[in-house]
């Protein structure tokens, strides 16, 4: 990261100075809006090694900034807005000499235009705003940039800007899309999100040869304790829910409630879908996240987003959620091979048919009809193969559950679960399609392999590496 910053100050037109630049202590927010991206990844992109990342999850207000001279923000869910003592707390922040960048872009008119982003009433305070308008390619450097050739463009929008502004870069009319200007002791750098990494795996560090050292600058004003990491901040509400503990802050808090009674009616259909209680350890938070996106799991918390799929107008992509993120807690400490999201989803799809929603069984048809249009008959193409498409693993998956309940009865899935707690050690290592089977044979009383087998997957009996009898003979 060190060559490279060297190379990013190159080619700004700096002198890079023999003494490595100062360390710089990150803070990116996601309070106001949960990204995979922001939670390490875009640390890891654009500032390995020359400091130490912390997250804030709890009020933005309440944030300790005291040791940190980069604070990173996206645009924000309009269903959370920004705090009037949140956006005190941040110019007060960036006045006493913190760096502040904001990576966002407004939406166009018909989906609520820039009023929509939250952020830009924080942004006001800066005497800028977010502009729906599309930029014009190329863009172009200037100042710092106008030495950088090439620029990635995927659809920027432009800036509205004070004359205290400088624009950095500038689209074929003159309108900017990266910007920077000075705040008391501070600076903030505001530009259109596109121009930044994107993914959650962090394997698109676009940009980073100029952003890294612009961000060097940003975070300058502002000294802070190297032998200090920055402070991370979790939710600072709880609140216990039965065997749960539900985690949320101040923004969150009107949607808590609504999710912990939505997983309290999701519970008793997983317990008896699976036959078992989740496993040891597992299912004791779960964690509103201010988003729409989804969310995840680690086993013991599982997070929601807060307004999945619409919720609460519509209820049944939340349903699906929760005893997806959930099912994951019945599964562990094993993940399942080749199907571990889509067995999850499955949970959640007979949750919602269990309950009276006929989304689900919609859910789970579509997913099988995409998966015979690649595989007509389902018997032919592995989806145990490198590059197997998507939807051939997920229909393909849905279809051996639906077949293995209509061949061997209904409760064969709570069969499995509990052969695989009874035949699967804790310390079991690499769980494989193999053993997998297997213990599905053993569920059953009947040996799939052959079954598999014909249904195009690569599975071998003599790879099993548990230590059961698995039935001899046809199991189709």
């Amino acid at each position: 990261m060190l060559s490279a910053l060297l190379l990013g100050l190159s080619l700004l037109g700096a002198s890079p100075a023999d003494d490595p630049p100062p360390p710089i202590h990150s803070l990116c927010d996601l309070s106001q809006s949960f990204t995979f991206y922001m939670d390490g990844r875009f640390a890891r992109q654009y500032l390995e090694g020359l400091g130490h990342d912390a997250r804030n999850w709890g009020n933005l207000a309440k944030a300790d900034l005291s040791n940190t001279n980069l604070l990173v923000l996206a645009g924000g869910q309009r269903e959370l807005p920004y705090s009037e003592a949140s956006m005190d707390h941040i110019v007060d922040y960036v006045d006493g000499g913190g760096g502040l960048l904001v990576m966002a872009d407004a939406r166009p008119a018909d989906d609520g235009g820039a009023e929509a982003v939250p952020v830009n009433r924080l942004l006001a305070r800066f005497d800028a705003s977010l502009d729906p308008t599309t930029a014009r390619r190329p863009l172009v450097g200037r100042d710092e940039l106008k030495s950088v050739e090439q620029f990635t463009d995927r659809g920027c929008r432009v800036l509205d800007l004070s004359k205290d502004w400088k624009p950095l870069l500038v689209d074929d009319a003159g309108r900017a899309v990266l910007a920077r200007r000075s705040y008391g002791k501070g600076q903030v750098l505001l530009g259109s999100r596109e121009l930044f990494g994107k993914k959650p795996d962090a394997s698109d560090p676009i940009h980073a040869v100029w952003i890294t050292p612009l961000l060097v600058e940003l975070a300058s004003g502002k000294a802070v304790d190297a032998q200090r990491r920055p402070r991370p901040q979790r939710v600072d509400l709880e609140r216990v829910v039965g065997p749960l503990t539900l985690e949320f802050h101040e923004g969150t808090e009107p949607f808590a409630d609504a999710l912990a009674a939505e997983y309290t009616l999701v519970r008793p259909h997983l317990v008896e879908l699976t036959g078992v209680e989740p496993s040891e350890g597992m299912l004791k938070s779960l964690l509103v996240l201010p988003t729409g996106g989804g969310g995840f799991s680690s086993g013991a918390r599982i997070a929601i987003g807060a307004f999945w799929g619409g919720y609460p107008e519509r209820r049944y992509p939340m349903i699906e959620l929760i005893a997806h993120e959930a099912g994951h807690s019945w599964v562990l400490p094993h993940a399942e091979p080749l199907w571990n999201e889509p067995i999850a989803t499955y949970l959640g799809i007979l949750t919602g048919d269990r309950l009276g929603m006929p989304e689900a069984r919609g859910v789970l048809e579509r997913a099988i009809t995409r998966a015979r249009r690649l595989d007509p008959d389902l018997d032919q193409m592995d989806p145990l193969a490198e590059d197997a498409p998507r939807d051939l693993v997920w229909g393909k998956s849905y279809f051996v559950f639906e077949e293995l309940e209509r061949l061997h009865g209904p409760g064969a899935l709570a069969r499995y679960f509990r052969a695989k707690r009874a035949h699967v050690p804790a310390d079991h290592a690499n769980y494989s399609m193999d053993d997998c089977v297997a213990v599905w044979s053993e569920a059953v009383g009947v040996d799939l392999f052959p079954w598999f087998e014909g249904l195009g997957f690569g599975v071998d009996r003599e790879r099993v590496t548990l230590s059961l009898d698995v039935p001899r003979g046809d199991g189709g």
